[in-house]
């Protein structure tokens, strides 16, 4: 583990009321093994709780900055990349801990040539974190070369020459910024490495409340990242016909999330008998998924 001037990674860490998730993975990023130099740059998203105070005294060197009102993680993560001055950029969101060779494996990665690298998210046992495996995390958009078309900021990384002629869009309201920004770099002739030596365990402390509203928000986001990349599907549809597509739409990602359930119950150690808890769990999630579609389109005209 190695903090220098002029390090190689700046690891950018957003965070809005994460208090125990961002201290579980500053620890993780603080175990790192192989001596490649980074930097640690935490964007508070205006929390109830300035994180600073409360971390400051035990990462001295992290960079912490507050904005003064909440705006999202995009525009969190921005904030980070204005400060950034490492070679690469390593997002990471406060939910998941690295394993101590992510950093090491990103960067042989690097010297191989990539210049846009998507970790693999591993999850822990707990149901919140395994049903996000199931209904979030598509193992299934991998192609068979290795490379992903979008990459979910949660472990990304890139060569910051290559990000500094994009953003993320701030003027999305909800989720979906990640999927924009992975367009316009794939548009525009970059290609995104799957590693899966690079992962993180992605260890959500959640509410069923919690859970729900940010299902609910990543159905919202589906309408506005679609509206600013229009050759993604569901962009041209009028917008009370794009509202009923939110029933065919959770159809079909039921229909998914039950195939992977299937496919993936041994290596989320799911028993028989959890089946149809998780089976349950799946349409819940859909049908508050297919709600936060329908207020998306609903809400279309008013941003």
């Amino acid at each position: 583990m190695s903090e220098l001037a002029g390090s190689r990674f700046s690891i950018i860490i957003p965070c809005h009321n994460d208090l125990d998730g961002l201290s579980a993975c500053l620890s993780g990023i603080y175990q790192q093994k192989g001596g490649t130099s980074f930097e640690v740059i935490v964007v508070d998203d205006c929390s109830d709780m300035d994180v600073s105070e409360r971390l400051k005294a035990q990462y001295p060197k992290v960079i912490f900055i507050r904005l003064k009102k909440n705006s999202g993680p995009g525009a969190a993560r921005n904030k980070g990349i204005e400060k950034a001055g490492g070679q690469y950029i390593a997002f990471i969101d406060s939910d998941v801990v690295p394993n101590p060779l992510w950093l090491t494996s990103l960067d042989a990665e690097f010297k191989r040539g990539a210049v846009i690298i998507c970790g693999q998210v591993r999850h822990s046992s707990k149901f919140w974190a395994r049903l996000t495996a199931l209904t979030a995390f598509g193992e299934y958009q991998i192609n068979q070369n290795g490379y992903r078309r979008h990459c979910p900021s949660v472990n990304y990384a890139i060569a910051a020459d290559v990000m500094a002629p994009f953003s993320y869009d701030e003027t999305i309201p909800f989720a979906g910024e990640d999927v924009v920004l992975s367009t316009q770099l794939t548009n525009a002739g970059h290609s995104i490495r799957y590693l899966t030596s690079a992962w993180v365990l992605h260890n959500p402390v959640l509410s069923i409340w919690k859970y729900c509203r940010r299902s609910f928000i990543y159905g919202k986001g589906f309408r506005f990242s679609r509206a600013r990349c229009p050759e993604l599907s569901g962009y041209n549809l009028h917008r009370y016909l794009g509202a009923l597509s939110s029933v065919v739409l959770f159809f079909i990602r039921s229909g998914i999330d039950f195939t992977r359930l299937a496919k993936l119950r041994k290596e989320l150690s799911i028993k028989l008998w959890e089946m149809p808890i998780f089976g349950a769990g799946v349409l819940f999630t859909r049908l508050v998924y297919a709600a936060g579609v329908f207020a998306g389109y609903i809400m279309m005209d008013k941003h």
